[in-house]
Parts: C-alpha cells; sequence; structure tokens
C-alpha cells in the first residue's frame, strides 16, 4: 500500500546526496510516497514518464521470464536516483519492488524543467546517477557472465558495501541488509542451494556475521575482494565515479 505525504522529517537512513539537496531545494515541499515491505511499486510495461528519488530503504528492479523466474537488475539504496520512464519512452521496462519499508519522490519531467541554474543542476546531477546506474550494471553483468557462485556474491555484497559507506551508512563495516537469500540469488543469479552455501562458508571462515537480524557486517573486506577479484579502490572509483554529498 502507498502513502503520501509532504512531511520532511527524517527518517532513519535517510541520507542528504548532492541530488537530495538540490532537489529539496528546488521543491521544498515534495509529495513524499512511503510503502511498505514487499510492496509492488511498478510493474513491468506500466505507464511511466517520472524518475525515482530514493529517500529511505532498498528498492529492487527486476525482470521475470514467462515461466516465472526472476533476474534483479538493480538495486536502489538510499539517496539513489532512477530513471523509470521518460515521455518519449512511457514504460516500465522493469517491476519495481520495495525490499523493505521505504519513502521515496517520483519526480515528474515538469519538475526537471526550465532555465533557472538549480534546474540545470539538478538535470546534470540526474544524468550523472544514470551514469553510476550503467556503470555497476556493468560490473553485474560482467559476474553474471564471467564469475563463479562466491565470485557473484562476494561482489553483490561488496557493491553493496561501497555505495552505503559512500553515503554514510556504514559503522564498522557493517549495514543494514534488507535482502533474503532468496533475493540475494535473484540479484546473482543462483539458486537458493547456492547462496545458502556460499553465505555459510563465508561466515564459517569469518569473512561475515550477523550480529542481528536484518544486519550484516562484512568482517574481512579483503578476503571478499579476493574472492569476488576487485582491487577495491579501482572499484569505488568505477562504481561510485566520485559521487556527489
Amino acid at each position: 500500500m502507498l502513502r503520501q505525504s509532504t512531511s520532511l522529517e527524517h527518517a532513519d537512513g535517510q541520507v542528504h546526496t548532492a541530488l537530495v539537496d538540490v532537489f529539496m531545494r528546488a521543491w521544498p515541499r515534495p509529495v513524499i510516497e512511503s510503502a511498505g515491505k514487499g510492496t509492488i511499486l511498478v510493474n513491468e510495461d506500466d505507464f511511466a514518464d517520472h524518475s525515482m528519488l530514493l529517500l529511505d530503504g532498498w528498492v529492487a528492479f527486476s525482470k521475470m521470464l514467462p515461466e516465472g523466474e526472476t533476474q534483479i537488475i538493480d538495486v536502489m539504496l538510499p539517496g539513489d536516483f532512477a530513471l523509470i520512464g521518460a515521455v518519449n519512452a512511457a514504460v516500465a521496462t522493469c517491476s519495481i519492488e520495495a525490499l523493505s519499508d521505504v519513502r521515496f519522490i517520483r519526480i515528474r519531467p515538469t519538475q526537471a524543467n526550465g532555465p533557472e541554474p538549480e534546474m540545470a543542476r539538478l538535470r546534470d546531477l540526474m544524468s550523472a546517477e544514470i551514469v553510476r546506474t550503467q556503470a555497476r550494471t556493468s560490473e553485474l553483468l560482467l559476474r553474471l557472465g564471467k564469475g563463479r557462485a562466491a565470485s557473484r556474491v562476494a561482489y553483490a555484497l561488496l557493491e553493496f558495501y561501497v555505495r552505503l559507506e559512500a553515503v554514510g551508512l556504514v559503522t564498522d563495516n557493517g549495514f543494514v541488509f534488507p535482502m533474503t537469500q532468496h533475493k540475494i540469488g535473484e540479484f546473482t543469479g543462483l539458486s537458493n542451494v547456492h547462496v545458502c552455501r556460499t553465505m555459510r562458508r563465508f561466515e564459517r571462515e569469518g569473512i561475515i556475521s550477523y550480529p542481528t537480524s536484518g544486519d550484516i557486517v562484512l568482517r574481512d573486506i579483503g578476503a571478499l575482494c579476493d574472492v569476488a577479484d576487485i582491487e577495491l579502490k579501482t572499484f569505488k572509483q568505477s562504481v561510485l565515479a566520485h559521487r556527489g554529498r
């Protein structure tokens, strides 16, 4: 169920990226929608001419085969922006599901148009976010095409870690992690069995731990980088592309 408000009170986990701040200056009282975990926000092939600015929570973009098998294409994290549809391509190419409770803003085309410097800055930041989405999608596709099960899972954990760290949502290498093993499998293209086996191995070897339900700590990031064949500094530059805060 979707709910709407214009309250700018900060929920836990809300972040301040440059895009969020610029949009809030341009539109001080936007309509903020909220939805519970598991809510389908958009169905594939729905009419869509808007963008989404995620304030809190995690959101999955997915495609489904006729037989029902699902592949998560991308995961939005707090502060992320996504182009859902456009005036001349007003159709959603993916289904969009809340992986946790979420708060977000639908940005209509008219809200990003105009000659004002603030609008130009907003469009520049939106374009940069689209480039970052393409960068991380390319990294994911490389792992799906060439990576082993352990490499894919390690990559996923590192991607979330790097992106959340950039917006201040990592503490002592730990972060809120609302994805079930089933959803991790949909993101990495693996079966539940492969995901379960890999996560148990990582936990047994002291690479990860679960201090509480819904949280994860990456205790040995170096080991995860070795498994994923990632050089962390280079990976951050690729995925973040100097994201502003």
